[in-house]
């Protein structure tokens, strides 16, 4: 019971990430689903990427508006059970917007960015998850133990988990010569999460058919407030940019508000007279770990801090190639379970991710691209859980950029993530993201 609650715990306060390290979204932008590769951007989106870039700019206005539609197969297959039976999870995020704007005037550049580095959509297991079910059995063969009348106790539950970060990006670049550029800035971030369920115990009798037995209801929201220092540096020469940048860990509390925490036995074992002594028999089995679930309950949930280091090559008028990668602290970052322990201690090592794209201008006004991302997390058996994985993966995209005028862009792409299944003795994790974008990139 105890690894029952210990997985929710995760659940609540996981946030969902659909490409980048466990626990960010980098995809803030259209020009990212068509090529991931973007760290060494000199486009609008580097006031997110390379922020030290859009000293680079021109003068003026720079705006870009991006819409998102992303979605996740997250599925468990149970190893323990006989039919090896495949529990279902989907993730749906209609629209995640993301919104970026700079102002250049001489060797400044002021910018701002809005989105959700972090969380952004519903996972709904209808059928629940074979950790549930399977220690629900354990425990209900204890009470089947001291029931009056033989009985055969399984586990059955169904839940959803939706979790949130916004993000608000201002900062300022300022433009050294001709090749440098520095950046500095801070991010406020907005952390909402909530899980929501039911965890039945559900026995055949004999005689008496199938009947309830009792149910563990949970309704709890989390927030918190963090704050994100961003710091950058840009090196432009000839053909080639460089690029780095650093995000400062984000520490942050989250609050319990907590809406209901109960376990109830079902009208039939009250009718037989065994009502308080299976809420008895589970609240033992729970002991104190319901407590961590009281509302006003704090805890941490860090977003690790991370290096960006990325160059880029216009090799001719009409052919560029980028590399980069990606490293997140994640090891050093506080992610606690209300059971207490952090659970980013049994990460094997921090995530580090490698990228590369192309770009190719096929007419003066159409640019076709691609990238590839590889994502290596650590993840070990300690730190997976049923509701809360992210396996190795790797990822593409591809799509186009068309400019109507010198100043008006239209970006599309589509992107896939696979993802390497992970198996543990009990469970067996598989897990695919599929993403489709638009973004509007207006100069002025």
């Amino acid at each position: 019971m105890k690894r029952i609650f210990s997985a929710i715990v995760f659940a609540s306060l996981a946030l969902s990430s659909f490409a980048g390290g466990l626990l960010t979204n980098t995809n803030q932008s259209a020009s990212f689903v068509r090529n991931p590769m973007r760290y060494a951007s000199l486009e609008t989106d580097a006031i997110y990427f390379n922020p030290a870039g859009s000293a680079f700019f021109k003068e003026g206005w720079a705006l870009s508006a991006n819409w998102q539609m992303v979605w996740q197969d997250r599925d468990v297959e149970n190893l323990l059970s006989a039919d090896k039976k495949k529990f279902e999870g989907k993730v749906y995020v209609p629209c995640m917007p993301t919104i970026l704007a700079s102002y250049k005037t001489g060797d400044w550049t002021f910018s701002g960015f809005f989105g959700m580095p972090g969380g952004g959509g519903k996972a709904e297991f209808n059928e629940g998850l074979p950790l549930f079910n399977n220690l629900i059995g354990q425990l209900g063969s204890n009470l089947g133990a001291i029931a009056p009348v033989p009985m055969t106790v399984y586990g059955a539950s169904e839940f959803e988990s939706t979790q949130y970060m916004f993000s608000l990006q201002l900062g300022a670049a300022y433009k050294i010569s001709d090749n440098w550029s520095v950046y500095g800035g801070i991010r406020g971030n907005y952390v909402s999460n909530n899980y929501k369920g039911t965890i039945k115990a559900i026995a055949d009798i004999t005689g008496m058919g199938t009947q309830d037995v009792m149910a563990v209801n949970i309704d709890m929201d989390q927030s918190g407030i963090s704050f994100t220092p961003v710091i950058g540096v840009d090196y432009k020469v000839g053909d080639f940019n460089f690029a780095a940048k650093y995000e400062f860990r984000a520490i942050n509390n989250l609050e319990n508000d907590t809406k209901e925490l109960s376990i109830k036995a079902s009208d039939f074992m009250n009718h037989i007279g065994m009502g308080q002594t299976i809420e008895g028999a589970a609240g033992g089995a729970l002991g104190s770990y319901l407590g961590g679930f009281a509302d006003g309950n704090t805890l941490r949930s860090d977003a690790p801090a991370m290096l960006t280091l990325a160059g880029s090559w216009q090799a001719t008028s009409w052919f560029k190639a980028m590399i980069g990668g990606v490293y997140y602290f994640d090891k050093d970052a506080k992610v606690e379970s209300l059971l207490g322990g952090d659970n980013n201690k049994n990460l094997d090592h921090n995530t580090y991710e490698l990228l590369a794209g192309v770009e190719f201008n096929v007419t003066k006004n159409l640019l076709l691209s691609a990238g590839v991302q590889f994502s290596n997390f650590g993840i070990t058996d300690q730190y997976i859980s049923d509701i809360s994985f992210t396996n190795d993966s790797f990822m593409t995209g591809l799509g186009a950029k068309y400019s109507f005028t010198e100043n008006l862009d239209l970006n599309v792409g589509f992107c896939y993530a696979s993802y390497a299944s992970y198996k543990t003795q009990a469970s067996n994790y598989i897990r695919n993201t599929y993403n489709a974008t638009v973004g509007v990139d207006f100069r002025f």
